[in-house]
Order: structure tokens, then sequence, then C-alpha cells
């Protein structure tokens, strides 16, 4: 009975210790969750007859389908967006804090294909927010003579950083993925994987104008093919 009423005595406050322990375990705080950068994420995903542009990044920067935009055509991964339609076709994307990089680190990039390169004096805007003369800067993507990508930049002080792709042709009828990017004193554009870095530092980059898709703000620079997967993702 001793030895029992013993063991009794010792398990009660054992027992108790244990489960303490594993409610604490229970208790505690998952890690957080990663932080959700700023930009854009469109797909372009969106069903035929759709006039919006769903965002995927969380932001909720929805795109509106502007002058004859054709949602449903075959992409680069899924669906993509025609660009052809000879009125200026453009996907707005109305301006907000999180479209603005300032001085932080960003990449902008889009899938594009074009049958026929842009005659001389003449280019295909891909991705754009903000021109020349938009106080605050601008970035832009767009592609030149000769179907040759171009990645160009202007800070708050109007310093300007442009870097033209490896040479090739992106304008060959198949899909080209072409991304341009800002970190520290680097600006850099990459296509399929092959990149061109300048050495620049660039200031604030900050605007109150739209992201325009696929032509200059509709007005002219339009893009005669099929725009997929653009991405604006904003660091720091």
């Amino acid at each position: 009975m001793g030895t029992a009423a013993a063991q009794h005595r010792w398990c009660k406050p054992a027992l108790a210790a244990v489960t303490s322990a594993l409610a604490a375990a229970a208790m505690v705080t998952p890690p957080a969750a990663a932080a959700t950068s700023a930009g854009g994420l469109w797909h372009f995903n969106d069903r035929a007859g759709s006039t919006t542009a769903s965002d995927a990044s969380g932001n909720n920067n929805l795109g509106y389908l502007r002058e004859g935009v054709v949602a449903g055509a075959p992409g680069a991964a899924g669906t993509a967006f025609d660009f052809r339609a000879e009125s200026g076709a453009w996907v707005e994307v109305p301006d907000r804090a999180t479209l603005n990089p300032g001085g932080r680190s960003f990449t902008y990039a889009a899938s594009v294909r074009l049958d026929v390169a842009p005659p001389v004096g003449v280019t295909y805007d891909i991705v754009r927010k903000g021109v020349t003369t938009t106080a605050g800067g601008e970035f832009k993507l767009e592609v030149a003579k000769d179907g040759i990508a171009r990645c160009t930049a202007k800070d708050a002080n109007k310093l300007v950083a442009s870097v033209s792709g490896p040479r090739r042709n992106v304008a060959n009828g198949a899909w080209h993925r072409i991304s341009c990017s800002r970190s520290a004193t680097a600006f850099r554009i990459t296509v399929d994987g092959v990149s061109r870095t300048k050495t620049v530092t660039l200031g604030s980059i900050s605007n109150t104008r739209s992201l325009s898709i696929g032509a200059k703000y509709g007005v002219e620079d339009r893009t005669p093919g099929f725009i997929d997967e653009v991405q604006l993702q904003i660091v720091g």
C-alpha cells in the first residue's frame, strides 16, 4: 500500500507537468507569413468577353481593357490578351501607391508574341508608367527597331537609364519573356534568360499616372500582337 500510495503521489505532479508542457507547445505562435510585396501580377487568364484584368498579387490592382483589347487568346501560360485592334488597344491600371517603386528595388516584366518588328521611328509599348514629361519619373518596357527589346527608367531628378536587350529579334512570331529591373546601382534587361546590365544609381521613381499595358495610354506606340503574364514587383 505504501509503495502504491507513493507512486500515486509522484504521478500526479509529473502528469500535471507533462500536460502543462504539451499545452504550452500547442500555444506556440506560428511564424508570420511573408509580407506581400507591392506591385501587381496580371496573368491575363480572364475569360473571353471580360472587360477587366484581375490582379493575382493580392494588391487588388485591377486592370481595365480599353480600345478593343480581346481576352481569351492562346497565351504563353494559359490565355493572353490580343492587342491587335488598330484603335490603340491598351490595358489601364489606375495609379495607386503599390504601383510606385520610389527608391526601392523593382522588376517589371511581360511575355510578348509579335509577328512584325516596328518600322524605323516607331516603338511598341509593352508596359509603362508615366511619360517623358511626367513629374516624379517614369519606367517603361518597349520593343524598338529590328525587334530589339528596351528598358528605360527616369527618376524624379531626370536621371535616365536605358538598356537594350541582347541582339535577338523578339518579333518573330514566338513567345518571349522580357523583364526590366532596378537594384542598387544596376539597371538590367533580361530577354529569355539572357541579361544586359548598365551601372547607374537611379533615385526615386513615383508618379500619379496609370500603369499602361500595350500602348502609350491608347494614343500611340500600340503593340500589334499578344501580351501575357505581366508583372510589377516592388521590394524593400
